[in-house]
This record gives structure tokens, sequence and C-alpha cells, in this order.
């Protein structure tokens, strides 16, 4: 039999099939520390091909805005070209407050297709920054530094830039309007992988050099721009200074090529803030501004008879908007969102924005 044999001394052997098991341990043990050691240094690499389908999965890490409206939605629907025959959409840009809070709770763009008649587009992105939302619109786009776009359907690692010599953070959620977009007329996807940007062409063609810094064109650029549209960001964290902030809004304002647009201010962060901005766009934009802000902390708490509890008065004393608008702490609630979607309704009608 195998097994412990003493020596005359009193020590013991190990029989040799034992050493196999203890030496075979010891391997695989060493072999699981080498192989975590491995995959932590050296990620898996993006994969080499880009389909149009791949970029919905891949190209950003944040899935909460599948659902924009409220209820299942189409992807990509936003890269859908206006029905001449229907009644003018309406594009909403826009943060957190434009997309819905949760699954289950509407949008305010819900509300406002439902008040308008027509079909409203969703191009709002959870926490997105006004730079962010400039280079989807088309206000202050991306450009690329040179690099050499392959004749093969394979991507290419690329570095990007606004106007401003700064590298927003980009959303490439399926509805922000973002791909497909071209590079110096070459349809790809632009993403975004483990910390660079990559483009990847949708299509074999020739090979292209880009020779000096080349603006990113969305797909939101060129089929959104006639739209009435809506630009409303509705946290001061996600604006940069005041005067940027302003100068911001009006390139997105004259990149459109149609006049019916509508800019709201914020309703939600540094109180004192969010009166400077309001002042601000005011001046610049006229009739043109909506002040929700100030229409929530009063009008709106009068108009639909709003209950306050005692628990939220301290902050509506501080200059908070109720707490009843608000879900979460990052999107409109239900009765917030309807409200807002019937407000902003009546603001486009009262522009004359409705055919």
């Amino acid at each position: 039999m195998f097994g412990h044999n003493k020596k005359d001394n009193g020590s013991y052997n190990i029989d040799f099939p034992e050493r196999i098991i203890i030496i075979a341990v010891i391997i695989i043990f060493i072999a699981v520390i080498v192989l975590c050691a491995f995959k932590f240094i050296f990620k898996e690499p993006p994969p080499e091909d880009i389909t149009p389908k791949d970029f919905t999965e891949y190209s950003h890490e944040n899935d909460f805005n599948k659902n924009v409206y409220g209820e299942a939605q189409t992807p990509n629907m936003e890269n859908i070209p206006a029905d001449p025959s229907e009644p003018t959409p309406i594009s909403c840009w826009g943060d957190s407050y434009t997309i819905a809070a949760d699954y289950s709770t509407p949008s305010y763009v819900a509300y406002l297709s439902k008040n308008a008649v027509r079909l409203c587009y969703n191009l709002g992105v959870n926490q997105g920054s006004i730079e962010d939302i400039a280079a989807r619109q088309g206000g202050v786009p991306l450009y690329v530094a040179p690099f050499d776009i392959p004749a093969k359907v394979e991507y290419r690692e690329i570095a990007v830039s606004n106007s401003y010599g700064y590298e927003p953070n980009i959303d490439f959620d399926k509805n922000s309007g973002f791909n497909p977009c071209k590079i110096n007329g070459i349809e790809g996807i632009l993403s975004q992988f483990y910390g660079t940007y990559k483009f990847t062409r949708l299509a074999s063609g020739f090979e292209d050099i880009i020779l000096e810094p080349t603006p990113v064109v969305t797909k939101a650029m060129e089929l959104r721009k006639n739209d009435i549209t809506i630009f409303f960001i509705g946290n001061t964290k996600n604006f940069v200074d005041d005067a940027k902030t302003i100068e911001i809004y009006k390139k997105m304002a004259e990149f459109l090529d149609s006049d019916k647009y509508l800019v709201i201010g914020p309703i939600v962060g540094d109180v004192d803030r969010i009166k400077k901005i309001n002042s601000d766009l005011s001046s610049a934009f006229g009739n043109k501004f909506l002040d929700l802000y100030s229409y929530l902390y009063n009008d709106a708490v009068k108009e639909y008879d709003v209950t306050i509890n005692e628990e939220d008065k301290p902050g509506i004393a501080k200059g908070n908007i109720p707490a009843n608008f608000v879900l979460n702490g990052k999107g409109f609630s239900k009765q917030g969102a309807e409200i807002v979607g019937k407000k902003v309704s009546d603001t486009l009608s009262s522009l004359g924005y409705y055919e």
C-alpha cells in the first residue's frame, strides 16, 4: 500500500504518488495566481470589427437610457428622417431631466409629444454636460486629430477634442443622435473602449489619410437641424462657466436650419447660480427662453394645487423647487414630467411653432 514509511530514526518518507499530488496542487495554485495577474494587467482587447449593431452594446457603459419614454422603444429612432407629410417633430436635447427618471416613469418629452400631437425625439442623456450635448447636436462639434482611415472595416484609435481644445465626455447611447457618424465623408462608428476613442468605418473603400483636424459629423447633425428644438439642461452641475454656457447655447441655436427653438433654464443645483444663469439666458434669448425654475417654484404649485409636505418646506424656503416634482434627485416625477410637458408645449404654441 502507498502511504508514509517510517524511517529507523522516527521520521517519515512520503511515497511517490503522494508527492505528485502535492506538486500538482502547488503548480495549479501558482498557475491560478499567474493567470489572475495576467488578466489584471492585460485587459481583453476590443473586437477588431464593429458592426452597426455592435455600437449599441459596446460604445458606452451606462444602459440607463434604454427607455426614455417610459415604454419600450425602438433603438435609434432619433436616427429616423422626419416625414415631410407629418407635423414638424420636436427634438429635445438635455441631461437626466430630459430622459425618464426610471423605467416606469414617463419623461416630460412623452407628455410634450401628447400635448403637441407630434413625434418628439428624446436626445437626453444621463448627466449629459453642455459640451457633450453641443458635440452631438453640432453647435460645438468634435474634431479628430490627423489619422489614417484604413480601407478595410477595422478600427483606428483616434484623439478628439472640441473647438475649445477640450475632450468632453461623450455619451454614445443608441438614442443620443451620435452614431453612425462621418469623418471626411466616411461613415462609421465612433466608440470608446478602455478610455480611448476609436473609429470604425462601416464599409470597405479607399484609404483616407486625415491630414488636419476634421469635424465629426453626427447623425443628429444631418437629421435634426430642421426640427423644432429644445435645449434643456436641468442641473447646474452639467454647465461650464456662465459666460461659456451662454456662448455654447448660442452656437447650438446658430447651427440649426430653423429659428424654431426654445432654451429652458436650469431648475436644480446651486440656487444663486440657477437665478444667475436664468437671468443671462433671458437676456440672450428673449421670448425663446423659458424660466422653468420660476414656474415650478411659484405658478405650478398654485395652478395644480400641489400639496407641500412639512418636511419639504425648509428646502423650498432655501429656494429649491418642490420635491413633488422630482424623483430620486435625478429626473422628474410623473407629476413633474406631466406639468413640464404641458408647460413646454404651451410655450411652443405661444411662439407660433405649431403649424
